[in-house]
């Protein structure tokens, strides 16, 4: 008897379960509006807290200002490249500026602490040579900054060539410009590919065509190629077949700039080796004579 008394009691408490779940109870929307309106308080009161900035991001952020009002043109030169290797202005200048603080003051320091033990030391010479090192420090930075920003475009290039092989195939096979610029941008996996991809697919959004949304890429990059691009397909002015004859020209042109690239750098490594080559059979030929020659010399009586 009692046990199916419980057995009731649980058979009830599940049918009970049951309606609430496929019942559920209205929410209290009075409830959830003020619960939605104290997050979005936090929220906009987290967003308008200012971070603390080190003293080290002062200072860099001066030095921005600074060569913003006096040398706007070194940044104008400046921003592709960063933007092109993926870089924060502020980031890079902060690394920039703690170089030419170590390197500009590190002489002086030094010189100091040697005065503390030799009141003869001179100082005259530190500021000097920490202003040559600082300067050498800001120049080596930017060299190296066009450097890379050099190697990540020509990869850009190569891959923007391979992609335009693969929609000029496209199109040739029947898909129009507009399906094969998408579809095409789904197959690579690297950064060109990817960017490529999320500029078309933001294009619409952004009430601009495809074309105009890779030319603007171009110009944030400064890849002649994607200006040159878009000028080109512009100037077919929306006619499919233009369009179709513009991609496939432009694709053989950059595939041939591709081969000849490559026929260079395959010349200069083969010259490069024919060099070392050179140089590796004069050390090996006096390597071997070298003692004989010494012997003779020996022999003859001449001072070795």
């Amino acid at each position: 008897m009692t046990a199916v008394i419980v057995l009731g009691a649980l058979l009830g408490l599940a049918l009970l379960h049951l309606r609430w779940v496929l019942f559920p109870p209205p929410p209290d929307l009075v409830a959830e509006i003020e619960h939605w309106r104290r997050g979005r308080e936090r929220a906009e009161s987290r967003a308008g807290t200012v971070a603390p900035v080190s003293p080290l991001g002062r200072v860099t952020r001066r030095v921005i200002e600074t060569v913003r009002a006096y040398r706007p043109q070194l940044l104008e030169t400046l921003e592709p490249d960063l933007a092109v290797t993926g870089r924060d202005l502020q980031a890079w200048s902060a690394r920039v500026v703690t170089l030419v603080l170590v390197f500009g003051l590190g002489p002086t320091v030094l010189m100091l602490m040697r005065r503390t033990r030799d009141s003869e030391v001179s100082l005259q010479w530190g500021p000097v040579i920490g202003l040559a090192l600082a300067t050498a420090a800001v120049v080596l930075s930017i060299r190296d900054l066009h450097a890379e920003a050099a190697h990540v475009r020509q990869q850009f290039t190569r891959a923007l060539s391979m992609y335009l092989d693969l929609v000029a195939m496209s199109m040739e096979a029947g898909q129009g410009h507009a399906q094969a610029l998408p579809a095409v941008a789904q197959i690579g996996t690297d950064r060109t590919f990817m960017e490529i991809r999320t500029t078309i697919e933001l294009a619409p959004s952004k009430g601009i065509t495809a074309w105009e949304a890779l030319g603007r890429l171009g110009e944030r990059y400064h890849i002649p190629e994607l200006i040159s691009l878009r000028s080109s397909i512009e100037l077919a002015q929306d006619d499919g077949a233009r369009i179709k004859d513009s991609l496939i020209a432009r694709a053989k042109t950059m595939r041939a700039a591709r081969l000849a690239t490559a026929v260079e750098q395959a010349g200069k490594a083969t010259e490069s080796m024919r060099q070392l080559n050179l140089i590796a059979a004069m050390l090996a030929a006096f390597y071997i004579a070298g003692p004989y020659i010494l012997a003779l010399r020996t022999a003859a009586g001449a001072p070795g």
